[in-house]
């Protein structure tokens, strides 16, 4: 007789199998390119000497090479259309490459430095760019469409990627909280149901700012907020200066400071992908991948250091790349899309389910979207396959919510199975502190 783990490994192959066959990924790159190409004198002691274009140009290379993106938005870039069309032909658009698109610049704040966004046009199109007059840069608001094979009948799948860079330094929380406000309020009224990101470098400290809480917790309406896809390992907390979360840190990447670069080595969090519920929960054929965010080259032992300082996570030239590039690191997230549109919705349902907080001790709820009422059971395994405790309830559809029990189990790794009586299941680790 095989040993149970044997059955448990071959149901979550499966379960990856399926999951492989049956979606598209698309791959999120977010990255502060700290004044790209903006030399106005005096202007953060960013010059042509410490912080040219070419120099950047090779790093950046290196590094879409390394994530290879379909879609690629960016911070402090140079705020002139010449600029943003030499970007594409030196970095995106080359080796053969053509399908590369952007938008024209929009900056009603006059900033020197803006956001942007470039996408792999064979994958998606850009249907409608709106700034969001905001202080002391514009929010940018880029409306795609996938290319789905049944997108001529006028069946597509809607992304919409926010990008935002509010005012840095301590004292101005209330200014990042109003940029929030304005951009959840412009969300409300125009994408309240739909797939959003939010992305950028936020320049917060804690999750205790209230700019944070507003996207994740506290807006008007509660059906429009964020996640925060390292809410799933523990990484949301005091993020500034503390090396409980060294992990997660993104700037910055040299520890001492050399003019237009900040030093200090990765100690703040700043730089973000959030994402609406309707794709944590895939209610709009688009999911999370679990696991997949990341800050790129942060190995989780780099606090207070540089970056390229015996660091093994990435290649060396990615290393490199991250250390001369930017005084930020990128920060990477992949969605899964449902490309098959054309079925019956009760074809293409299924179980989509998170785990908060994770890691957890004596007990935490599971978030799930139930494709219609029914009974549904939650078995927690251990990673040797024994069911160490089991529950049931009967749920409507829709988003729910139900509260597990951890109390007696030992600190470690598990995983979640639950299963519908219909027939829909899935798996979720969970994390036992």
């Amino acid at each position: 007789m095989r040993p149970k783990n044997y059955l448990l490994i071959l149901l979550l192959l499966a379960l990856t199998v399926f999951s492989a066959n049956a979606q598209d990924v698309l791959t999120v790159m977010q990255y502060n390119l700290l004044e790209y190409g903006n030399y106005q004198s005096g202007f953060a002691d960013c010059y042509e000497t410490n912080n040219n274009t070419q120099r950047k140009d090779e790093c950046i290379r290196t590094l879409l090479d390394y994530v290879k993106p379909d879609i690629f938005t960016v911070c402090e870039f140079g705020a002139t259309q010449a600029l943003l069309n030499d970007f594409v032909r030196h970095n995106l658009n080359i080796n053969g490459a053509n399908y590369w698109k952007t938008d024209n610049i929009i900056n009603y704040a006059g900033s020197n430095i803006i956001n942007h966004i470039f996408y792999d046009s064979r994958k998606m199109e850009l249907k409608k760019h709106v700034a969001l007059r905001t202080n002391p840069r514009d929010t940018d608001i880029y409306e795609l469409y996938l290319k789905t094979p049944n997108l001529a009948a006028g069946d597509t799948v809607k992304l919409i990627c926010i990008v935002a860079h509010p005012k840095a330094g301590q004292g101005y929380e209330a200014a990042r909280r109003a940029q929030m406000q304005i951009a959840m309020d412009y969300i409300n009224q125009y994408y309240p149901k739909d797939n959003v990101l939010i992305m950028g470098d936020f320049n917060m400290y804690s999750a205790s700012e209230s700019g944070y809480k507003l996207l994740t917790q506290t807006y008007s309406n509660p059906e429009i907020c964020f996640m925060d896809p390292l809410a799933y390992i523990g990484g949301v907390g005091e993020w500034s200066n503390n090396n409980s979360f060294t992990a997660f840190h993104t700037q910055s990447t040299r520890s001492y400071s050399e003019e237009c670069f900040s030093g200090g080595g990765l100690d703040d969090r700043f730089d973000f992908i959030l994402m609406a519920d309707e794709i944590a929960f895939s209610y709009n054929h688009m999911r999370y991948v679990q696991g997949s965010y990341k800050a790129i080259g942060n190995d989780g032992h780099h606090f207070n250091m540089s970056i390229n300082q015996s660091n093994t996570s990435v290649p060396a030239d990615v290393a490199e790349a991250l250390f001369d590039g930017s005084d930020h690191l990128p920060v990477t997230m992949k969605i899964a899309v449902d490309v098959h549109l054309g079925v019956d919705d009760t074809e293409a349902e299924s179980l989509q389910a998170s785990v908060a907080p994770n890691p957890a001790s004596d007990k935490t709820v599971v978030h799930f979207f139930n494709p219609t009422q029914g009974q549904v059971e939650f078995g927690l395994y251990s990673l040797q396959g024994q069911l160490m405790a089991k529950e049931s309830n009967h749920f409507d559809n829709g988003s729910q919510q139900h509260e597990l029990s951890l109390e007696g189990l030992t600190k470690g790794f598990y995983l979640l199975q639950m299963k519908h009586d219909n027939g829909w299941h899935q798996t979720v680790k969970v994390v036992i502190k």
